[in-house]
C-alpha cells in the first residue's frame, strides 16, 4: 500500500480532532473575557489552525518516499547469494551460480557460459601464433579481470540500493508513528515511542535475513562482500559508508508526541518530531554519500582501468598467419576444426557474451532513480545514479568490444586460407553453427 493511502486517514482526523481540542482548551476561560479579547483570541485561533494546516502539508511530502522502489534496485542488480570464484587470473569460474535475473548473473553469465569455451580454444596446443597469443593475453585475461571488477561493484551498488532501501521503509513507518502520536495526543492518549519499535526492519528488508536495520546492514556486507570476485576488488570503499550507515541507523530520533493541555504545544512538539525524522534520514544521506564519493573518486573503484575492456587490436588479417598444426594428421582434421572453433567464437560465444553484456546495461539504466527521491537524500543520489551510469558505460564499452572482437574472428574463419578441401570443410561446419542463445543455458 502506497504511503499516502496509509497516511490519509489518519491526516483526515487532525483538523476536527485539534478544533475540538482548541475548544475543550479555552472552555474554562470566561466567554466575556474572550469578547473583550476577540481580535487577540482570533489571532491565536487563526495562528493555530494554520499551523495544523502546515502541519498536513509536511506529512504529506513524506508521500515522495513512494517515488522509487529500492528494493526492485537490489533485485535488478545483486542478490544476496550471488557470487563466483575463479581459482586464479584467467581460470574458468567456479561454485554455484548467481540469481537469473540480475545485472550480476547477465556478467557471470557473459563469464561462464560463452568466454570460458572460448579460453580452452585459444589455450589449445595446436594454436601457436601471435594473433592467438594477443587474443589471449591482451583480450582473454583482461576481459576477466574486468568481469570480476564489474560483478564485484554491481554487488556495492546493490548495498547501497538496500542501504537506501531500509532507510525509506524506516521513515514510512516512522513518519506514520508521528502522525497517529500526534492524532493521539490531541485524543488525551498519547502513545509511547517503544509502541513504534524503530529498530525492527526485519519486515521492511530487501530480503528477510535480519531484525534490524544494524545487523541486516552488516548482514549485506558479509553477504555481498565475502569471497569470490569480492576477494579481487578487496574492501570497497563504500563499505566504510555502509558501516556509518549501520551506526547512524541505530540511532533514534524522538519521535514521540507528549501529552500537553495547550494544543499548540502538541502541534509544534509534532513538528520537531518531523524535523528529528528528516535529520535522521540526512545522516544516512551523509554516509552513503561519504562512500559513493570515495568510490567514484578511487582508483581502486570506480575509477579503477580495471573495470574497463581495452579492444585487443586484432583485424581478420592478424589470423590469416596462424600457426595450426595438425597433430597426428588423422581424422578429424585439427586445421578445420581449429578454424571451426574460431568461426564458433565468433558467432555463437563472443556475440552471446554481448548480449549478455547489453541485458546488464539495460538493467542498470532501469535502475537510475528520479530526482524527486532527492528530497530525502540531496547528497547521495546524485552519486548513486552516478556511479549506476559509469558502471553502465563501462559495460557497454565491453559489450562492443565482445562484438567487435567476434566479427573479426568470424570474418577470418570465413576467409581463411587453407586448401579446397578444407576450406569446403570449414563453410559447411560453420553454417551448422547456431546463433548465441538469447539467455546463456544453465549447467
Amino acid at each position: 500500500m502506497a504511503l499516502i493511502d496509509e497516511l490519509e486517514p489518519i491526516l483526515r482526523q487532525i483538523t476536527p480532532e485539534a478544533h475540538k481540542r482548541w475548544e475543550h482548551s479555552i472552555s474554562d476561560v470566561p466567554l466575556e473575557y474572550r469578547q473583550r479579547h476577540a481580535a487577540e483570541w482570533n489571532k491565536i485561533a487563526n495562528e493555530f489552525f494554520g499551523s495544523v494546516d502546515d502541519l498536513l502539508t509536511r506529512f504529506r511530502e513524506f508521500a515522495l518516499l513512494d517515488a522509487h522502489d529500492f528494493a526492485k534496485n537490489v533485485e535488478a542488480l545483486a542478490l544476496p547469494g550471488d557470487h563466483k570464484t575463479r581459482t586464479g587470473p584467467g581460470q574458468p569460474i567456479v561454485g554455484g551460480s548467481p540469481m537469473p535475473g540480475t545485472a550480476f548473473w547477465s556478467i557471470f553469465s557473459a563469464d561462464a557460459y560463452f568466454m570460458n569455451d572460448v579460453r580452452e580454444m585459444i589455450h589449445a596446443e595446436q594454436w601457436n601464433s601471435k594473433a592467438a597469443e594477443a587474443f589471449r593475453d591482451n583480450f582473454l585475461k583482461n576481459f576477466g579481470e574486468a568481469a570480476d571488477w564489474q560483478g564485484a561493484y554491481l554487488k556495492e551498488l546493490s548495498i547501497a540500493a538496500a542501504s537506501y532501501h531500509l532507510a525509506v521503509n524506516r521513515a514510512k513507518k516512522a513518519i506514520l508513528f508521528v502522525a497517529e502520536s500526534c492524532l493521539a495526543a490531541l485524543k488525551f492518549h498519547p502513545k509511547l515511542q517503544n509502541d513504534l519499535d524503530f529498530n525492527d526492519d526485519s519486515k521492511a528488508a530487501p530480503w528477510a535475513t535480519a531484525s534490524g536495520a544494524t545487523s541486516t546492514a552488516l548482514t549485506a556486507v558479509g553477504l555481498f562482500l565475502s569471497g569470490g570476485a569480492a576477494l579481487v576488488v578487496g574492501v570497497a570503499s563504500l563499505l566504510s559508508g555502509i558501516y556509518s550507515f549501520a551506526k547512524t541507523s541505530g540511532t533514534k530520533p524522538y519521535l514521540q508526541v507528549d501529552y500537553n493541555d495547550y494544543p499548540p504545544k502538541i502541534i509544534s512538539d509534532t513538528e520537531y518530531a518531523i524535523k528529528a525524522l528528516r535529520e535522521w534520514l540526512f545522516l544516512q544521506d551523509d554516509a552513503l554519500a561519504d562512500g559513493l564519493g570515495k568510490d567514484l573518486s578511487d582508483d581502486q573503484a570506480f575509477a579503477s582501468p580495471k573495470l574497463r575492456l581495452a579492444s585487443p587490436g586484432l583485424t581478420p588479417d592478424a589470423y590469416k598467419t596462424l600457426d595450426i598444426r595438425d597433430g597426428d594428421g588423422k581424422p578429424p582434421n585439427q586445421v578445420v576444426a581449429s578454424i571451426v572453433l574460431l568461426a564458433r567464437a565468433g558467432y555463437y560465444n563472443l556475440p552471446g557474451a554481448a548480449y549478455e553484456y547489453d541485458s546488464a546495461v539495460r538493467t542498470l539504466d532501469a535502475c537510475t532513480v528520479p530526482g524527486s527521491m532527492g528530497t530525502f537524500f540531496p547528497k547521495s543520489l546524485p552519486k548513486f545514479n552516478e556511479a549506476t551510469r559509469r558502471l553502465g558505460d563501462y559495460l557497454r564499452e565491453t559489450g562492443d568490444a565482445l562484438t567487435r572482437a567476434g566479427d573479426a574472428m568470424l570474418t577470418a574463419a570465413r576467409s581463411y586460407q587453407g586448401t579446397d578441401e578444407e576450406r569446403a570443410d570449414i563453410i559447411s561446419q560453420i553454417n551448422q553453427i547456431p546463433p548465441h542463445h538469447s539467455r546463456a543455458p544453465f549447467h
